[in-house]
């Protein structure tokens, strides 16, 4: 049985089940016995006065590390290797309707992209960003969007990609007419400016 003795020594009230008396109460409670000695109590002839408690030694010399990649948004801060980023990514309000991913191969809301997948990344992710633009973007209908997208794979043979859109990036334009012009200098081609390829090697419009 512990003898506890409150800070107050006239005081009379009760802690849990313990009624004290003139300050003094004895319990074999073990919440209230701890309770006490964390409040500065005297237990059994002792204070524990958690303030002359030693304090946790902190070694300055270490160092915080990171652990994994930080998160990243790609509508705000998109980066080179991205694959499929946000349309509009870094350049309009992230949070605004200009600003919209195109999503994943044939996954709604985005149009299904007619034709084989290429196994040119950039060409495959220009098809895609472009025609999630014609329909997220700029609201066409699906439909219509998709149709023209056949009629372009079909002008170009059954295995050729797609065109990217005229305000695609010069990547993507760059790498579809190296995808579906072998024969040409794929150093040369990219070193060609955008319009330049858009113009020399684009579908063109028939009069």
């Amino acid at each position: 049985m512990a003898v506890i003795k409150a800070p107050n020594a006239v005081y009379n009230g009760q802690i849990g089940d313990v009624v004290f008396k003139d300050g003094v109460a004895e319990t074999d409670n073990h919440a209230v016995i701890t309770y006490c000695r964390g409040a500065g109590y005297e237990v059994d002839g002792k204070v524990d006065n958690p303030a002359a408690r030693p304090k946790p030694v902190v070694d300055s010399s270490l160092t915080r590390q990171q652990l994994g990649a930080r998160l990243r948004d790609a509508a705000v801060d998109p980066q080179p290797v991205d694959f499929l980023p946000p349309i509009n990514a870094g350049q309009a309000d992230p949070h605004g309707h200009q600003v919209v991913a195109p999503g994943l191969h044939a996954v709604p809301p985005g149009p299904i992209v007619p034709g084989l997948v290429s196994g040119v990344p950039q060409v495959q992710q220009g098809l895609e960003t472009s025609a999630a633009q014609r329909v997220l973007v700029d609201q066409e209908p699906v439909p219509d969007v998709t149709a023209d997208l056949a009629e372009a794979t079909t002008a170009g043979g059954s295995d050729a990609p797609a065109p990217p859109a005229g305000n695609a990036s010069h990547e993507a334009w760059a790498e579809w007419v190296i995808a579906t012009r072998p024969e040409l200098n794929a150093e040369q081609v990219r070193g060609m400016k955008r319009d330049e390829l858009r113009e020399q090697y684009g579908p063109r419009e028939e009069g």
